[in-house]
């Protein structure tokens, strides 16, 4: 089963270790990223963050096959996008999440707003996020998992976004 749906710039960090994980008891991280799905390197640093919890790494296109299996497991896992884009493209080719997609850290950077701690979102991503929720995405915006869960459009209207 599929216990959590996160994006989340940073992908495994000490607050995956210490507070998601605990919150959401996991079996295994599953990470959907296609540049980290091609750097060995930075998988063995994730991995060794995550101790002696399973990683797996997939590209858009294979998460597409395998989260169905994922999802039928008695195994739990938490899916980790590093980007909206990875996640947008994976409602692309057809899956759809089987539970709410937490919009967590994004950082600043040219043309970015501020929408909550630790997210900014550029036009872009704002039409990612915009086009989950078109195809049934539930989503809530809570980065630092320490303000009130918000849901997206709630989220837009706070930085005055349509």
């Amino acid at each position: 089963m599929i216990s959590h749906y996160r994006i989340d710039s940073r992908v495994v960090h000490g607050q995956t270790t210490t507070r998601i994980v605990k919150e959401h008891p996991v079996d295994g991280v599953i990470i959907v990223d296609d540049g980290i799905s091609n750097d060995g390197f930075i998988q063995k640093i994730y991995a060794n963050a995550l101790g002696s919890i399973q990683m797996l790494c997939f590209t858009v296109e294979k998460a597409a096959r395998k989260l169905p299996e994922a999802e039928a497991s008695k195994k739990s896992y938490l899916i980790i996008f590093k980007t909206t884009e990875s996640a947008r493209q994976l409602a692309e080719v057809g899956y759809r999440f089987k539970g709410v997609l937490n919009v967590g850290p994004q950082p600043n950077c040219e043309g970015a707003q501020l929408v909550e701690k630790m997210l900014y979102l550029t036009d872009e991503q704002i039409a990612d996020l915009d086009y989950l929720e078109s195809v049934g995405t539930s989503m809530i915006v809570n980065p630092a998992f320490t303000t009130p869960n918000l849901s997206w459009s709630a989220a837009k209207s706070k930085m005055g976004a349509r």
